[in-house]
């Protein structure tokens, strides 16, 4: 929840480990447990805005503390976050590849469509309704052969930019580790 201008994240783990492995569900338990505890800030902070800080407690039994834990979790932290934002990348990467692929193949469609379209227009051993119907059936068809490309690279790689700048806030989060009570 948002206190002021930050997020407040409270895990409870069992282990460190479940910070990144899921547990074993124990669904006799009262608060089972099904997803890891990276798995749980992501989803804490998918509806926020990134605007505002987050901070992290993080409780553990008491005999899982060590010296030095809130370091080494900002450590593995921070490699995850930048192994995701670079996959992040790589897959915008080929998205965008994939995108001006599809607006090449697109485009020479909508050119054969136009070529076509007009050649049913100028067609007079045809009758006009079925003129009109193939010459605009195909303007139209070539036109549609675009939406995807453009859906592709206009729209598609804002979920990549989101999950970025959710992971550079995860890298920059408070953490704080303390005993489970």
């Amino acid at each position: 929840m948002a206190k002021g201008r930050r997020y407040d994240i409270t895990l409870r783990l069992d282990d460190i480990h479940d910070l990144f492995e899921p547990p074993v569900a124990n669904y006799f338990s009262d608060e089972p447990r099904y997803t890891s505890g990276i798995e749980t800030i992501i989803d804490e902070l998918k509806p926020k805005a990134l605007t505002v800080k987050a901070r992290t407690t993080i409780t553990l039994p008491e005999s899982r503390l060590e010296p030095d834990l809130e370091q080494k979790i900002r450590a593995a932290l921070t490699r995850y976050c930048q192994h995701k934002i670079w996959q992040n990348k790589h897959e915008l990467i080929a998205l965008r590849w994939k995108g001006l692929k599809a607006l090449q193949d697109g485009l020479i469609f909508l050119a054969i469509c136009l070529l076509v379209s007009a050649l049913f227009e100028n067609a007079g051993f045809l009758p006009e309704f079925l003129r009109r119907f193939l010459g605009e059936g195909f303007l139209i068809a070539g036109w549609v052969s675009l939406w995807h490309p453009i859906e592709v690279l206009l729209y598609e790689w804002w979920p990549f930019s989101r999950e970025n700048r959710m992971y550079a806030a995860i890298m920059t989060m408070e953490i704080i580790v303390k005993a489970d009570e």
